[in-house]
């Protein structure tokens, strides 16, 4: 079971009435456990779009998906239950602001289950429960949402989603406007939930580091269509990068320039800037 992309295309009409196709004869197999995506690709890609399908937010104009083995047409189907599949693949938007509403945190994150029919005291644990897989304490259910810090406004709206319990986790862009520290705290809880829930999790982003550090997969989009789908070695050891315009990780950008430079055997595809001090070591040693 997960989520089945069938030839998958999505038109948006246009003001000049030209169709604009964001995502173009996509095909690809998300599993429901253990699979760790990073989706990337330039700004228009069709990222977004693609992600909005894989919980029936949006629905293909061509081809079709089989979602926890529901199959999703151009066509509205009534006897798929669209509400149920929306609770398994969880969406959590690039802005925190757009699924916070209650005066409370704790009203928040029972909003969903309770909208599920959740009972009323099972879903204050279930808030209790989430608000402490992202990282904060207690005290926060009593607080007012608005008045968090953004870093703190993802976790809660991360947490909303995960009281519904989730099988797919999906995030647009979660790490943007943290600086550095923030991205990396952030990378770290939804790495502990994926490991403690086994939950499958696909992450937005733009942010080479992040995806050459945490992630097992990568999806990259061009211009609407697949262009790789493969682990983050491959992709940043292929030409892949130069074909899409992507960025190489800051430690592999700056040893290829030592080893470009100084003339040194270097392996330059080291993860993290811990990695890429102990390979110079390992050279400087040698010579």
């Amino acid at each position: 079971m997960g989520i089945r992309f069938y030839n998958v295309t999505h038109e948006y009409d246009s003001y000049s009435k030209k169709t604009y196709k964001a995502i173009q004869n996509i095909s690809l197999s998300i599993e429901s456990k253990d699979e760790f995506i990073a989706l990337v690709g330039h700004t228009g890609s069709g990222k977004s779009t693609l992600a909005k399908h894989m919980n029936a937010l949006m629905f293909p104009t061509e081809g079709y998906l089989n979602i926890f083995n529901e199959t999703i047409t151009k066509k509205r189907d009534k006897k798929v239950k669209y509400n149920n599949l929306r609770r398994q693949v969880g969406l959590v938007f690039q802005f925190p602001e757009y699924q916070l509403f209650e005066e409370t945190v704790e009203k928040d994150i029972m909003f969903g289950p309770l909208n599920y029919k959740v009972p009323f005291e099972e879903a204050k644990r279930l808030a209790k429960e989430a608000i402490q897989l992202v990282g904060l304490d207690d005290s926060y259910l009593k607080r007012n949402p608005f008045n968090l810090s953004g870093g703190e406004k993802k976790r809660v709206s991360i947490a909303g989603i995960l009281a519904m319990d989730p099988k797919i986790l999906v995030l647009d862009e979660p790490t943007s406007g943290l600086d550095p520290h923030g991205r990396q705290v952030l990378m770290e809880l939804f790495s502990d939930i994926h490991r403690k829930t086994g939950k499958s999790v696909i992450i937005i982003t733009h942010d080479m580091d992040l995806v050459y550090r945490y992630f097992k997969r990568v999806i990259v989009l061009k211009d609407g269509m697949l262009s790789f789908d493969g682990s983050p070695d491959d992709l940043f050891r292929s030409d892949i990068i130069e074909q899409n315009h992507l960025d190489l990780p800051n430690t592999v950008k700056a040893l290829k320039y030592i080893k470009d430079k100084q003339g040194i055997n270097l392996d330059i595809y080291q993860k993290t800037p811990e990695e890429a001090a102990i390979e110079l070591r390992r050279v400087m040693t040698h010579e």
